[in-house]
């Protein structure tokens, strides 16, 4: 039977169907179907690990958390609660990546001013301060030896801003400042304003644990010679946090906007202009190989929105930069699979290497850190709009 031949209830039937498998709920966002998707489906809270890639997305529900208004806010911290009361007698900040999740903690004890949380939060900072150091006082990535790298700011700087918050004690702050300014100091690239990805104090010219390129530091400056994307992500996202969470009164927060400042100059000559992605290895955007990478495009579009909204930015390439990475993660980084959205074009967790080594590295589908990315900058971009009363298209 052809579908001319059908009676038309039955069309109108089949219409219905369909629809219920592959659109949102009216006025729903494709963020707001991602959302829905990572927190019920990919990592519902009660399967919580304490783990850097799901403190990534921890970090993106707190924010949601903080902006919503009534009861809107119900499900955000039911989750915050349901993933923290599991995780008492896992957390730890023994390393920078178990120090991630201590945000959660921190930021309970913050709201609803339960002792088990602070008291959770405070032995997290304990364990904090016998990780390994550089003389300096730079916090190593790694336990064995002494590294520095760009994904240790967001790691333990998410943890230090809510420690910050909750107790109002500057230490926590001045913290934070000094890992900022250590790091600035060892990886900033002075041409471009972003980041080297990693810096080697042992000098020791040997492979990284399971996944870094041997030889990575053999080189005057002992650091990694590659800029790459999600690394300077993680820092553009901790100094726009950082930012707003400081009174503009702040001398520090004028240091963190300035260090912002540097990072965001050069983006918007740096995107992809069909797609609206940065790439992997961002300033080699012409070269072969080189591929869009989804994660630290919304990483970089958030810093662009943040820096905008609070002046440290202005102007017209940087708006179209970000409308650009809106359309083009929506257009290039979404799919459909059984009527849900997923996230495409994430680099799997990377090591150190050369030029070669972050071209070939593997790419997701799905990982926790680039939901939390693209729903972060996405609902700060809704949320952007939505004051200047711009109207958008919902989902498509």
């Amino acid at each position: 039977m052809i579908f001319s031949e059908f009676p038309k209830k039955y069309l109108f039937l089949l219409f219905l169907f369909a629809c219920t498998i592959t659109l949102p709920a009216q006025n729903e966002t494709w963020v707001d179907s991602l959302e829905q998707y990572a927190l019920y489906k990919f990592l519902p809270a009660k399967n919580y690990r304490w783990t850097w890639q799901n403190a990534a997305l921890l970090n993106t529900i707190k924010v949601q958390h903080e902006n919503s208004e009534g009861t809107d806010g119900k499900s955000y911290l039911a989750y915050l609660r349901t993933a923290m009361d599991r995780k008492f007698h896992r957390a730890n900040g023994r390393t920078p990546n178990a120090v991630a999740s201590g945000l959660g903690m921190a930021y309970l004890a913050r709201v609803t001013k339960e002792a088990p949380f602070k008291k959770s939060a405070l032995a997290i900072y304990e364990d904090y301060q016998k990780i390994p150091k550089t003389p300096e006082g730079g916090i190593s990535h790694l336990k064995n030896f002494t590294e520095l790298w760009d994904d240790t700011i967001f790691m333990v700087g998410c943890y230090l801003r809510e420690m910050y918050l909750l107790t109002g004690d500057e230490k926590y702050l001045e913290e934070l400042i000094l890992q900022i300014e250590i790091h600035h100091e060892k990886l900033q690239d002075p041409e471009s304003g972003l980041w080297f990805h990693a810096w080697d104090g042992d000098n020791k010219n040997r492979s990284n644990f399971i996944c870094g390129q041997k030889g990575w530091s053999d080189n005057p400056e002992k650091r990694s010679q590659e800029i790459w994307g999600r690394a300077n992500g993680w820092v553009i996202v901790t100094l726009a946090e950082t930012v707003r969470a400081l009174p503009h009164s702040s001398e520090k927060r004028k240091q963190i906007a300035s260090y912002l400042k540097e990072m965001l100059v050069l983006l918007p000559e740096l995107q992809d202009k069909s797609t609206g992605h940065w790439y992997q290895l961002p300033i080699r955007k012409d070269e072969a190989g080189n591929f869009i990478e989804s994660s630290c495009t919304a990483m970089f579009a958030f810093g662009i929105l943040v820096g905008l909204e609070e002046k440290i930015i202005e102007g017209q390439p940087y708006e179209k930069a970000l409308k650009a990475a809106y359309e083009g993660l929506r257009k290039h980084s979404i799919e459909q699979v059984k009527g849900e959205l997923r996230t495409l074009n994430v680099c799997n967790g990377t090591c150190i290497g050369d030029k070669s080594y972050y071209f070939n590295r593997r790419r997701s589908k799905e990982k926790s850190f680039g939901l939390a990315m693209f729903i972060l900058f996405g609902k700060e971009y809704l949320k952007a709009l939505a004051k200047e009363n711009i109207a958008t298209d919902p989902l498509n």
